[in-house]
């Protein structure tokens, strides 16, 4: 009797631990096809801008353009962009700093990672391999580094909309990028205010995660409710008032920077245009960088290229050129230095795959 009972028990046991395997290997399913299809829908995306940003070129000025462009003017907008990127990573500290104190050295590492795995992977994994290459380096939570990450991108969307209201307070016909401006600030507005209310009512807002958690396989529901607590810890910069003016001092050379390499970009393809121009190209870009797309932004970057500079009379071709040579500008240091870093860390691919 008492052995068919303990069998039975460890029947029911083994068939509990099955079905949570099967539950497991359903959600990696269903992950790898989000993930396929975000990637498709990228791909769709890059295609239309790529086919608007190709159509009527005249091929014979794009080469004469390009051919004849002060390469060495490369040099500068190669440092300052990595220059910009490093004063991220700085900036990143104090984000971090209700988590832990990282050095900005270390933080540039895990940010150069990020950007490479955008540039050479689908559906933007740079962002989720950044979490994780930091939780792996620092023994934090990959959940809680997310956070700042959104957080980190909640700030960059405020200084392009201040970038934004700069351009459109002197540049006329411009009414369809003043709508669409509108809309990015109501939805970061929103976001934010989501964010803060999260982070201010913690308790209210881990009892109404452990209701939805409820609904979720028994496999899966401890893991959610551990990840909506380490996103919530690292929400917490969004209460410390010293580390939010740290963030938002530092946000300004972080663009300054952005846009000076974009001034010599301009200077190589010896373009004279207005200084506004500069402002205009970063705003439009990093627009398109939100625009679903394949790695690396193909597509999306070229046309933006070719929509701001038709503004200031710029031919099609020649503003194709410029795209071609500020893209590899902000591709290839990033990517080369981001697979430096993978090496030296002892990253793999593979690994965070199976993690």
């Amino acid at each position: 009797m008492n052995n068919r009972s303990a069998g039975d028990r460890n029947g029911r046991g083994a068939g509990a631990s099955n079905a949570s395997a099967r539950e497991i290997r359903g959600e990696r399913k269903a992950q790898r096809v989000r993930t396929a299809r975000r990637f498709i829908i990228g791909l769709a995306f890059s295609g239309v801008f790529l086919y608007l940003a190709l159509r009527d070129i005249e091929w014979s000025d794009f080469l004469a353009s390009l051919l004849s462009a002060r390469f060495e003017y490369l040099i500068p907008a190669v440092a300052l962009s990595l220059f910009g990127h490093y004063l991220r990573a700085y900036r990143w500290k104090f984000m971090l700093s209700p988590l832990k104190r990282i050095r900005p050295n270390r933080l540039f590492s895990v940010l150069m990672i990020g950007f490479m795995a955008n540039n050479l992977l689908p559906a933007r994994l740079g962002e989720v391999l950044r979490a994780y290459t930091l939780g792996r380096m620092e023994g934090i939570s990959n959940t809680g580094a997310f956070a700042t990450i959104v957080y980190e991108r909640i700030v960059d969307v405020f200084a392009l909309l201040v970038l934004l209201w700069f351009t459109l307070i002197r540049q006329t016909g411009l009414g369809w990028l003043r709508v669409g401006g509108l809309w990015i600030l109501c939805l970061n507005v929103a976001l934010l205010i989501l964010l803060f209310y999260m982070e201010r009512n913690r308790a209210r807002t881990e009892t109404m995660l452990e209701k939805l958690a409820g609904r979720l396989p028994a496999a899966f529901r401890e893991k959610a409710l551990a990840t909506a607590g380490s996103f919530l810890e690292g929400l917490k910069i969004i209460g410390k008032a010293k580390s939010g003016a740290m963030v938002a001092l530092f946000s300004v050379p972080v663009w300054l920077a952005a846009l000076l390499a974009i001034h010599f970009c301009l200077g190589a393809m010896d373009l004279q245009v207005p200084y506004l121009t500069s402002v205009v190209l970063i705003v439009l870009i990093s627009l398109g960088s939100m625009i679903p797309s394949a790695p690396a932004y193909i597509g999306t970057t070229q046309y933006a290229c070719i929509l701001g500079l038709s503004l200031v009379g710029v031919g099609k071709s020649q503003a194709l050129a410029f795209s071609i040579l500020y893209h590899a500008t902000q591709f290839f240091p990033v990517t080369i230095l981001g697979l430096v870093f993978l090496w030296k860390h002892h990253i793999g691919f593979g690994v965070m795959s199976r993690d």
